[in-house]
């Protein structure tokens, strides 16, 4: 089991010396005098040796898991690691790595976050942060590597740009703290990237409003089509032609989702909708609606033609006609109003993001949020449309 800072700190001298293991042969000496010092086992020829590593504190806990790093890095290089020590020091040899520190900052403070906020970090320093600086001494990095870096991301996904420049600073302040690092360069970046400015549409945002919105909606006289449009755009806060457009060949009953193709998207990339036991159960009672009437290949067709879907307009004057002004509530409004609330209750931005179709551009990196992130975004959708419907005082919780 691996050591801790206080463990190493309350090791007291016994009668005779001992070692504790921080595993993967890397050892606390402890003298019976009480002095302490770092050691690695290994292998080499079939034969186990030990090297140390130097004493403790002078060489901390995270400088002895770099030194242990580096030692076995050279050993499979086929290089003498015992050698190379006197050539250019213990520090250059075994300066802690950006992946040691990253590690060993996020084993400190997991703890403490959701699972969606741990997810969404972890997939930051495997996405960008670990491939690049991993295996590098964190006091060796430079400002310009880490700004080369930020701007390539910034490229593609600005908002993820930014949440990678403040990963790397925590990291680094946590390497000063624990004498990895002299200076945190992300200090020099305060106005390197370009603010992200997001266009703000009126929307009602507090829990108090969103009662009052869904009380407004179930007492909306209007057509009864309109009426599910207007809860099908709170339960899933999709963009309002996507809402408008969606069609039922969309809809995969069997899996819970609503695959949206990308030519009818606005970043024109194909986007996955899972759909809440609530969302489903609307789009049920559609089905039986539009049993008794004329088929359409909408799921919210024209009054007029069955063969479109309901205006564009039609879901902004639904809205007018409850009561609400333009600079109160819009259609696009369900989107924002789902993003602050969701961010209030703690979820991941990531998620969030992804779940609004705000998809980075690098196809890699798209293909890996598809691919990993799903069951998050299914278990944030439930939990979304079970927090509306305690706010409505009726709902009832249904499993995944």
């Amino acid at each position: 089991m691996a050591l801790t800072e206080l463990e190493i700190k309350n090791a007291k001298p016994r009668g005779k010396p001992y070692s504790l293991s921080d595993g993967d042969g890397l050892l606390l000496l402890v003298k019976a005098s009480g002095a302490k010092s770092w050691a690695l086992r290994y292998h080499t020829n079939g034969k186990e040796k030990r090297a140390g590593l130097g004493k403790y504190p002078k060489v901390s806990l995270a400088n002895a898991r770099g030194l242990k790093t580096a030692f076995k890095r050279e050993l499979a290089l086929g290089r003498s690691p015992q050698k190379r020590r006197k050539t250019v020091g213990v520090k250059a040899l075994g300066s802690a790595t950006f992946g040691t520190v990253a590690d060993e900052w996020y084993e400190t403070h997991e703890k403490a976050w959701s699972d969606s906020n741990r997810a969404g970090v972890r997939h930051r320093l495997d996405a960008y942060l670990l491939p690049k600086f991993g295996e590098r001494p964190i006091r060796e990095i430079t400002l310009p590597e880490l700004l080369g870096l930020l701007l390539d991301i910034e490229k593609s996904a600005p908002s993820t740009a930014h949440r990678t420049k403040s990963l790397a600073d925590r990291i680094f302040q946590f390497a000063i703290m624990r004498g990895d690092s002299d200076y945190n360069i992300v200090l020099s970046l305060k106005k390197s990237l370009k603010p992200v400015r997001e266009r703000h549409f009126a929307a009602l945002t507090t829990p108090r409003d969103v009662a009052d919105l869904m009380a407004r909606i179930e007492a909306y006289h209007g057509s009864a089509i309109v009426r599910a449009a207007l809860w099908f755009s709170l339960y899933t806060f999709q963009r309002p032609g996507e809402i408008r457009g969606a069609a039922w060949e969309e809809m995969d009953f069997g899996v819970k989702l609503w695959r949206i193709a990308g030519h009818r998207m606005k970043n024109k990339r194909p986007h996955l909708v899972p759909l809440s036991c609530q969302a489903l159960e609307l789009l049920e009672s559609l089905k039986r609606l539009a049993a008794r009437t004329e088929h359409s290949p909408f799921v919210f067709p024209s009054k007029v033609s069955k063969t479109a879907p309901i205006n564009a307009l039609t879901i902004c004057a639904a809205i007018r006609t409850m009561g609400y002004t333009t600079e109160q509530m819009t259609a696009h409004g369900f989107r924002a109003l789902a993003s602050t609330n969701l961010n209030e209750q703690g979820w991941d931005s990531d998620v969030i993001e992804l779940s609004l179709s705000h998809v980075e551009g690098n196809a890699i990196r798209a293909a890996y949020n598809h691919a990993e992130r799903l069951t998050e975004r299914r278990e944030m959708m439930q939990a979304w449309a079970d927090w509306l419907d305690g706010l409505r005082q009726n709902g009832q919780k249904c499993s995944l």
